[in-house]
């Protein structure tokens, strides 16, 4: 009488407990750890554009543009004069900036709560800031147009609510208002012309500067 292998007993034991064992825990962790797996699969795009165009020579148009799309940063500077001549400074390519943390700057600074703001008598630049993202199958975009960011940061006036439900204020002096300056401007400007690493901003320095000579 031949005796049933005592291996094939154990191999078929442990098959049916790793079945057991999947139909009871493994849907429940593969339910759990799902959110972070979809993560890991969902589009990442960051993009982040300064435009800055003069009224007067030299410079007619300044362009700051940086992206990271799917964990890979790239940026560019461009400069382009009234002559025609234009320069643009590309990414060091031995140097890796992270525009992602470029990006969570800009957020941290107020990007996502400028808003445009009228044009100041005699600017001398318009100012327009541009951001996307997407990330985790949402995504959004903001696009705002401003002059003279020093003035909204530091001398802009006050705004004035007078509520007339209850009949005219007897001292107008005291009625509510807020202080309109807004700080972020300026601050949203100097986070695009402080980015990248020192050689990128020293070429950018360089080629203002050639544009320049070359206006004559």
């Amino acid at each position: 009488m031949r005796r049933f292998p005592i291996e094939i007993l154990i191999g078929v034991i442990c098959v049916v407990m790793l079945i057991w064992g999947w139909r009871i825990y493994g849907a429940g962790e593969m339910g759990r750890f799902a959110p972070a797996i979809r993560a890991q699969k969902a589009p990442s795009r960051l993009y982040a554009t300064m435009t800055v165009r003069y009224a007067k020579p030299p410079i007619l148009e300044e362009n700051y543009r940086m992206a990271d799309v799917e964990g890979i940063s790239r940026f560019e500077y461009s400069v382009r004069g009234f002559n025609g001549h234009q320069i643009t400074i590309t990414a060091p390519a031995a140097r890796v900036y992270d525009v992602s943390f470029f990006f969570g700057r800009l957020t941290q600074d107020g990007i996502w709560q400028l808003v445009n703001k009228p044009a100041r008598p005699g600017a001398t630049a318009v100012y327009t800031v541009y951001v996307k993202q997407l990330a985790d199958y949402k995504q959004g975009d903001r696009t705002v147009t401003f002059t003279d960011p020093h003035y909204w940061a530091t001398q802009a006036g006050r705004e004035f609510h007078i509520d007339l439900r209850n009949g005219i204020p007897r001292n107008l002096v005291y009625i509510q208002n807020s202080q309109l300056s807004e700080a972020r401007y300026e601050q949203i400007v100097k986070d695009f012309r402080d980015f990248g690493p020192p050689e990128f901003r020293h070429n950018i320095s360089v080629a203002v500067d050639r544009l320049k000579a070359s206006h004559g």
